[in-house]
């Protein structure tokens, strides 16, 4: 490296700029804020929210929800009352979370003391805002000019994946909050030496892991900056400690192994025939999603033996970790916003550009100024076609249907569902019927021991769900009511 000794300190932005950086986060939220719904919707939404609602009352695991009447604990088919989100556990009696705990754990925080809406509808909307303060913090870190720092915030800021993951109940956005924090206290670390700072690197580390096991993958770029003192990596060791302790605990309570996950065997899932349909994929939503030009100026940073610094080694390792993985992912490569695998990478991508676009020494101002409208000339078109701001909807309509459902169906139904299940565990404690996991014979049997009971059979259902559920699930269904797209109905005469 040409470049081997800590870097000076930055320079401050003027206070106006500061100032002025912070209005715009305060509309950047805003405007967020408006289009998001952060509600147990579909499977990962109400997969987090349930496991932030069990983790915020102590609980690791749930009771599978099965009317006495339909069979012993333990006796019954599990997958037949299985909400979205959850596994069943050897014993058929619990059900386990699946999904990764750090994210569950920032909203259990925030719920328990703010309430379930505000709580983490404010969590989401720090996070996203967080990323942005955090890319340019640490784009001036790695001694980017004011201007061009603030233009990969707006480049971060305005990228339509990463405003998709954060106008609802997603982990990206927050993975990519710490690994940009944990970034900054490395390069902070890098530069004082002091030991806060590496044991600051440290726990953001191990809360980004948390949110995303994936983020382990950062640590090659973390220790290239921390350098290879001994006291900084036993700082650096010491933050991560309690993260690394809880996530070892955690899957050995729930998965049966320090190592295990809810996701099962994960390296089913990867497979090198999934790289050249991936890359080729990531290159094209980069390229149309954000300014073209960011692909090409990291290589610009390495053509320039000034350029080539401990940070820029780091981002590199960062971005080409992570994205490398998911590239070998097997639905990496399915839709424009699979982007979000690798969205805690790409701020790599843009302060690499940033670097490129410093080695040549001119015209900062007016190529800060062409990639910020840039960025947002691209959002601007791209965002609304593609959808980004139908997830509101999308979203809401999950939990005003469970709502409805508390509102108009019998306290005692076991309801019908699929989509619906997540989001009717957490908002209601009607136990669920999955008729997606069942055929017309396991229905009846349920429907005639219910009938038995006195116990009536629901559904809420999407219109598109409704032919192959009554097809699974067969009978006089009557309709109840109707809210939007979504039909609540009772099952009057079951079929034999």
């Amino acid at each position: 490296m040409s470049n081997p000794n800590p870097p000076a300190a930055t320079v401050r932005a003027p206070r106006w700029v500061q100032w002025l950086a912070v209005l715009v986060l305060v509309g950047y939220a805003f405007f967020l804020a408006r289009h998001s719904a952060i509600v147990a919707g579909g499977s990962d939404s109400s997969g987090y929210l349930n496991s932030a609602r069990l983790l915020a009352r102590g609980q690791f695991f749930t009771e599978l929800r099965a009317p006495a009447e339909f069979g012993a604990r333990g006796a019954v088919n599990p997958m037949h009352f299985l909400p979205q989100g959850f596994f069943p556990t050897a014993d058929h009696a619990r059900l386990t979370p699946t999904y990764p705990t750090g994210l569950p754990l920032h909203f259990a925080l925030a719920g328990k003391f703010l309430g379930w809406e505000t709580g983490p509808a404010l969590l989401v909307l720090l996070a996203a805002t967080g990323a942005i303060a955090l890319c340019f913090l640490v784009a001036r870190e790695v001694r980017v000019s004011v201007p061009l720092a603030l233009a990969g915030a707006v480049v971060l800021a305005a990228f339509p994946v990463f405003i998709f993951t954060s106008v609802q109940p997603l982990s990206d956005t927050l993975a990519t909050t710490w690994t940009l924090a944990a970034l900054f206290a490395a390069l902070r670390a890098q530069r004082s030496g002091t030991r806060r700072w590496a044991l600051g690197c440290g726990a953001a580390f191990a809360l980004a892991v948390l949110v995303r096991p994936t983020n382990v993958l950062l640590a090659p770029a973390l220790l290239v900056l921390i350098g290879g003192s001994f006291r900084s990596l036993a700082w650096f060791a010491l933050g991560g400690l309690p993260g690394a302790a809880w996530l070892g605990f955690y899957n050995h309570h729930l998965y049966g192994g320090a190592l295990r996950s809810g996701y099962g065997d994960v390296a089913a899932a990867f497979a090198l025939s999934y790289g050249a349909p991936t890359t080729l994929h990531f290159l094209k939503w980069f390229a149309l999603l954000m300014p073209t030009v960011l692909l090409a100026l990291p290589f610009a940073a390495w053509r320039r033996r000034e350029a080539r610094t401990r940070p820029l080694l780091a981002l590199t390792l960062a971005f080409a970790a992570i994205t490398g993985v998911y590239a070998f992912y097997e639905v990496s490569h399915e839709v424009w916003w699979c982007l979000r695998f690798i969205l805690p990478a790409v701020p790599a991508l843009i302060i690499m550009a940033l670097l490129g676009l410093e080695s040549f020494g001119r015209f900062r101002r007016a190529s800060a100024l062409v990639l910020a409208l840039w960025a947002i000339g691209s959002s601007w078109y791209w965002t609304p076609r593609l959808g980004v701001f139908l997830m509101k909807g999308y979203e809401q309509a999950y939990a005003d249907g469970a709502r409805a459902a508390v509102a108009s169906l019998p306290k005692d139904a076991v309801v019908m569902s699929f989509a619906f299940s997540g989001a009717l565990y957490f908002y209601s404690e009607f136990p669920v019927l999955r008729w997606d996991q069942m055929d017309a014979t396991a229905f009846a049997r349920y429907a005639a021991l219910a009938r038995q009971a006195g116990r009536p059979v629901c559904a809420v259902i999407f219109d598109f769900e409704e032919k192959d559920a009554f097809r699974r699930c067969p009978g006089e269904w009557r309709r109840l009511t109707t809210l939007r797209n979504i039909g609540l109905w009772q099952l009057a005469v079951p079929n034999p």
